[in-house]
């Protein structure tokens, strides 16, 4: 008999949950629209001798598969000490401002971005600005490729390098086979802190496991493999893991809100209402070889 009203209780109790379940329902209009757009610079500057570029655009909606309109005409430089590069816009590219292909980056040395448009076109110039430090550099000194030892058809990127005093305590990590890099999207940035990290070495640390059951990851005996290890700043840092938890939402799934992310450039005319995005940093490259050999 106590059985019985065991299941008839949860039967009733079961059936009252589903009523108050659909009870609840309600439409909801959620307006689509686009929000006004932004302005978005986003560069850097690093160690390597090459033609950095900064890049000004204007946001698009979110449902909008064109690419982003890019920015002409503005002035851009970006200076250090008491020097001062001097940006081209790109004649292929319309919004892309680059620097001499001989410039590089000086660790210790903060630098700053400086770009003066019209955004919102009302004739007016508004002031932007950013700075970042660029940090001392990880050193890298090799490099090894060995089967997992917890998952099948999977191979494991090991390195071993070293840390100066003044090094930062963020890094990124990014692959290379030969000389493609693998590793190139949002998705694939992978930022380390020196949390992990006891002692100011790398030791047979693990900063990449390769599924060889997936083409863009499967490896060929004689590849030649390049770990290239990149010192960042907190700030920018924590600007791409803010970035990637609103690429991949919120953990739990129902956590909070998306917020625009922070962005370290500000406007410096106080009657300019324009909403910024983007990121102006600098950081350290540290690389290292090996071939692969099955």
């Amino acid at each position: 008999m106590k059985e019985k009203n065991y299941f008839r209780n949860a039967l009733l109790a079961a059936i009252a949950f589903l009523l108050c379940l659909f009870s609840c329902m309600e439409r909801i209009d959620i307006n689509t629209e686009a929000s006004p757009p932004r302005l978005v610079i986003y560069g850097y500057i690093t160690t390597d001798t090459m033609q950095h570029a900064i890049r000004i655009t204007r946001s698009t909606g979110y449902f909008v598969k064109t690419k982003p309109e890019g920015i002409s005409k503005a002035s851009v430089s970006i200076s250090y000490d008491n020097e001062e590069i001097r940006l081209k816009e790109s004649v292929e590219e319309t919004g892309l401002y680059l620097t001499p292909k001989n410039v590089y980056g000086i660790q210790g040395k903060t630098y700053t971005l400086h770009a003066f448009l019209d955004f919102d076109g009302d004739g007016k110039t508004e002031e932007y600005e950013a700075s970042s430090f660029l940090p001392f550099s990880a050193v890298l000194d090799y490099a090894i490729v060995k089967p997992s030892f917890v998952m099948d058809n999977y191979l494991q990127v090991f390195i071993w390098g070293k840390l100066p005093e003044e090094s930062s305590n963020n890094f990124s990590f990014h692959l290379f086979r030969n000389h493609v890099m693998m590793n190139d999207s949002l998705r694939g940035f992978q930022v380390f802190q020196d949390d992990y990290i006891s002692t100011k070495t790398f030791a047979a640390l693990p900063v990449f496991h390769l599924n060889q059951e997936r083409n863009r990851w499967k490896l060929t005996p004689g590849d030649t493999l390049t770990v290239q290890v990149e010192s960042l700043t907190s700030e920018y840092a924590a600007f791409i893991q803010n970035a990637q938890q609103e690429m991949w939402g919120p953990i739990p799934l129902f956590g909070g809100p998306p917020a625009n992310i922070e962005t370290n450039i500000r406007c410096l005319s106080p009657e300019s209402k324009t909403e910024i995005s983007g990121f102006f940093t600098a950081f350290s490259k540290h690389k290292t070889n090996t071939v692969y050999i099955e």
